[in-house]
């Protein structure tokens, strides 16, 4: 998988530990978030996700538990044609307490897991039950 880091310090992007399932994502630049802030935190990350795959982001419970902010549209799905040079990925955070929040560069702020997807053709139909699948239920509603 290609990953490239608009910064030359690979510390940006890792397997925390050796049980953890997702990546950890890090803030690059130091943050301030005012009370009521609502920011897009850049990673400076752009992925080339694999086809037939998604990445999809979710906050840390730490980030809310340290500075009082919470991801907005969580959690985030990233489709694998968002990989251009300028497609870096943002954290969006909204800052709930009611003092100045800062994030650090080289905090963690987010994670990331590969989600294998299927693409699926739909049917439309005028009505969901069928008698043939499912049988005794739909004697037992009427």
């Amino acid at each position: 998988m290609k990953v490239r880091i608009k910064s030359l310090d690979w510390k940006w992007v890792n397997y925390e530990t050796e049980g953890a399932c997702a990546f950890d994502f890090r803030c690059l630049n130091d943050e301030i978030f005012e009370p009521g802030d609502f920011k897009l935190v850049e990673t400076w990350l752009v992925v080339e996700i694999p086809k037939w795959f998604v990445l999809m982001t979710s906050p840390r419970s730490s980030t809310y538990k340290k500075h009082w902010l919470i991801q907005v549209n969580s959690p985030w799905i990233i489709d694998n044609d968002y990989c251009g040079d300028n497609d870096t990925i943002k954290f969006p955070y909204y800052n709930l307490s009611w003092k100045q929040q800062i994030l650090e560069a080289g905090t963690r702020i987010g994670q990331w897991t590969f989600v294998k997807i299927e693409r699926w053709e739909f049917e439309l139909v005028e009505t969901m039950w069928n008698k043939d699948r499912w049988g005794i239920w739909t004697t037992w509603i009427k």
